[in-house]
């Protein structure tokens, strides 16, 4: 073999290998990766639980604006979820007397993952037929993550005769 190709081939070998600071660098950039990737998942994940309970949190408020509205309230007779005057007054939605009301639950329904307090204000609206109608509102207090949120719904009601 000539000298020439001799030095070319010996260039060659030393510049085929990676060093070991290149594969040290390239592994701290996969770690790197690898830990931003799974933070942000994890703020994701977050961020839909409490999207997740927030939205259970309106479907508790928005059923007894249901069950305010379609309720039959006529002069014999007024249901307890009209009664009034009522000044954010407990309501026990889910009948456990224990005037907190299971937003959500889990693991077969036997966890709870948040509850809250429900609260009814009722007060009856001015108007020129001196007719009986109410403002209900429902307002929903719970405590999620270490964050109190409130959803709160208005609605308005006359009698139906």
């Amino acid at each position: 073999m000539p000298l020439r190709r001799l030095g070319m081939l010996r260039r060659l070998k030393t510049s085929a290998g990676i060093l070991l600071i290149e594969a040290v660098v390239a592994a701290a950039a996969l770690a790197l990766v690898i830990v931003g990737a799974s933070q942000a998942l994890l703020i994701a994940n977050r961020i839909a639980s409490a999207s997740r309970i927030l939205t259970a949190a309106r479907s508790v408020v928005q059923r007894n604006i249901d069950t305010a509205l379609t309720t039959t309230f006529t002069q014999a007779s007024t249901p307890t979820i009209l009664a009034y005057p009522a000044n954010a007054v407990v309501w026990d939605d889910d009948g456990g007397a224990d005037n907190i009301v299971q937003i959500q639950l889990q693991d077969n329904n036997t966890a709870v993952v948040a509850s809250g307090v429900l609260r009814r204000t009722v007060t009856a609206l001015a108007n020129a037929d001196n007719a009986v109608v109410l403002q209900v509102t429902f307002t929903l207090t719970y405590t999620y993550r270490g964050r109190t949120d409130i959803v709160s719904m208005t609605t308005i009601r006359a009698r139906d005769d």
